[in-house]
């Protein structure tokens, strides 16, 4: 009775070794496909976003050089409509003691040169 019992387990063994590596192989598959898909999507989305954050930042970009182009414009109109008259009408005096910074090459330091004096 003792040898009939541990055949009858040694086959219900080896049937049940036979169909485990099938499972874990089909497991494995089924996780590497879920892997691969789920990485997939990721990788979409990111490719995605990037995108329309490049097209966001292109069309920023264009408005402020339209704007930057806008104001340079205005910048060189108010500069040459101002004249010497018109400053000396609001104002402006010429400076009668000029002083210059010039770099002495004797020493390290600048000097303080006055015309004038």
């Amino acid at each position: 009775m003792k040898k009939f019992n541990k055949t009858m387990f040694n086959k219900k063994d080896k049937r049940i070794n036979n169909r485990e590596p099938n499972k874990v192989y089909c497991w494995s598959l089924i996780t590497m496909l879920s892997l691969c898909l789920f990485s997939y999507g990721y990788f979409v989305r990111g490719v995605t976003v990037s995108i329309v954050a490049r097209q966001t930042m292109e069309e920023n970009l264009s408005n402020l050089n339209s704007r930057v182009i806008t104001l340079e414009s205005e910048y060189i109109k108010t500069k040459n409509s101002i004249t010497g008259e018109m400053a000396q009408n609001l104002g402006y005096i010429s400076p009668s003691n000029q002083k210059f910074v010039s770099k002495d090459t004797r020493n390290p330091g600048l000097s303080l040169v006055t015309t004038g004096i």
